[in-house]
């Protein structure tokens, strides 16, 4: 859509140039030639402008089916377990908590990947700001690595965490949803690690869960 934008821009500049030109007895002939030209392309510019805009409300809206799609279960779940991890941390004056894990396989489609996964895992997080400072905080630009290998990234669309700033005793509380690229069954994934990254002004600081085991 910016090149649109951008032609239409230097289009009507030409048109109001060859409006000009009209006037001068010397330059009309040259002028007609520009205000014909200008026209055609503001013309061929707003319809470009239209066919993009268009495209681009479709995308949203796939990507807004897919996020209710997976969140109202309208696709089929295969099985699926929760279990109750409680993970703490308060290193660098936070508190860093992991409550529950989900992992479920139940085709979803990764808007970060933009293809469909068989499955996902989620952690439902919190953190608390225990310092004196505002903090930068990152858990959805986390890693997560599982037991087959995978390591993945959260998919911002799908989560329902809000994380970057904190100021002093703010708490942020989420869950961050990770698709999974391999998920044959439920039971695969035994244990993950996740690490992500915060900022103390211009110190950082890596948070890091170490292994978590999955057990019911």
């Amino acid at each position: 859509m910016a090149i649109w934008l951008t032609l239409l821009g230097f289009a009507f500049l030409a048109f109001i140039v060859g409006l000009i030109m009209l006037f001068a007895q010397s330059k009309r002939k040259i002028g007609i030639y520009v205000v014909s030209g200008a026209s055609l392309i503001i013309i061929a510019s707003i319809i470009g402008i239209f066919i993009s805009f268009g495209n681009y409300t479709k995308l949203q809206q796939q990507v807004a089916t897919y996020s209710s799609d997976s969140k109202n279960g309208n696709t089929k779940s295969e099985g699926k377990e929760t279990y109750n991890v409680n993970w703490h941390n308060n290193a660098d004056g936070m508190d860093k908590k992991i409550s529950t894990v989900a992992v479920e396989k139940k085709v979803v489609h990764s808007t970060m990947e933009d293809k469909d996964m068989p499955g996902t895992l989620t952690i439902a997080i919190e953190i608390k700001n225990n310092t004196k400072n505002e903090l930068l905080s990152y858990p959805l630009q986390g890693e997560l690595t599982t037991v087959n290998g995978q390591q993945l990234a959260a998919d911002i669309i799908l989560s329902d965490l809000i994380d970057g700033k904190m100021k002093p005793g703010a708490t942020i509380k989420g869950t961050i949803v990770f698709p999974l690229d391999k998920l044959d069954k439920v039971s695969d994934i035994e244990w993950f690690e996740f690490s992500w990254s915060t900022y103390n002004k211009d110190k950082l600081l890596k948070s890091d869960t170490g292994r978590i085991n999955l057990k019911k």
